[in-house]
């Protein structure tokens, strides 16, 4: 039994980190493919973050709550994410490291 739950975590785990690569892409443009660049010269470099400062992060961006100088153009970027894509996102991320 506790193979088959490791095993679907593992499977979970990995398809979320697929789904992150694909919804990445879109952020790569700026924040680099290893998320190791500062967007535009403004932004925090994200590969540092944990994944519950990304998580709060994202969410924040599309609630008006979080972001500096780049929090107009991060609200359009994020405003179709859902809950499922911020965590992949945020899963993809933190994995890279």
């Amino acid at each position: 039994m506790k193979k088959i739950i490791l095993g679907l975590t593992l499977i979970s785990t990995m398809m979320l980190a697929a789904d992150g690569a694909a919804s990445f892409a879109k952020c790569a443009g700026c924040h680099g493919q290893n998320a190791e660049k500062k967007a535009l010269g403004k932004s925090k470099i994200i590969k540092d973050m944990s994944k519950a400062d990304i998580i709060a992060a994202l969410h924040g961006y599309q609630n008006g709550t979080y972001g500096g100088p780049m929090k107009g153009l991060m609200k359009g970027q994020v405003a179709g994410l859902d809950d499922a894509g911020i965590e992949a996102i945020a899963t993809y991320i933190t994995t890279k490291k």
